[in-house]
């Protein structure tokens, strides 16, 4: 379970406890700041979770410079076990995208995607997003439940919106006149 209270989350059964302005802290995994020792394990996660030629590397090298504010990695018992990026529309700064969420397959599903989607999302809206956009593939069933728990809601279908053979969902969140919604198993 995950509740929003005065600033802190619980994150359902990994003991994970973190404020808005501080790093996310807890006794056994602990979201914060991608920071650039991390570029190697990040970089070891996108490419076991990306299909074809991808240079991985490059992507997140990048996304460290251009989202530096809005990236954000799990880390149990030292190790990077996931990551997630977030970023703000140019010229559009009250909407937000959730552009990567990747866990390791032996963490998934230990409460990691929960609490990175929560940590990305609050670091969107305290940099002014009054709503915030995904994509995900329409046979990710997992991932589209995750994401439904935290207020996203299918807006469109994009056929071939990565090429041939990508389509994705486009969810959305929106936070305009609504109080912060209280997760509940």
């Amino acid at each position: 379970m995950a509740q929003r209270r005065s600033g802190v989350r619980a994150a359902r059964g990994c003991g994970l406890f973190f404020t808005l302005h501080d790093e996310y802290t807890g006794m056994d995994p602990m979201i914060r700041g991608y920071r650039e020792d991390d570029f190697r394990s990040v970089a070891a996660l996108e490419r076991e979770n990306s299909a074809g030629d991808c240079k991985p590397e490059v992507f997140i090298r990048q996304a460290g410079v251009l989202f530096a504010d809005t990236f954000l990695v799990a880390e149990c018992d030292g190790r990077v076990v996931g990551y997630t990026i977030g970023a703000l529309v140019q010229h559009q700064p009250a909407t937000g995208w959730i552009v990567r969420l990747v866990v390791a397959e032996r963490y998934r599903r230990r409460g990691f995607g929960e609490s990175l989607v929560a940590a990305v999302i609050d670091t969107l809206r305290e940099r002014g997003a009054v709503e915030v956009y995904l994509s995900v593939a329409p046979g990710n069933h997992v991932a589209r439940a995750l994401y439904e728990r935290h207020g996203f809601r299918d807006t469109d279908f994009c056929p071939g919106y990565f090429g041939e053979g990508g389509d994705r969902r486009i969810l959305r969140r929106d936070f305009a006149g609504r109080e912060d919604l209280i997760y509940r198993d």
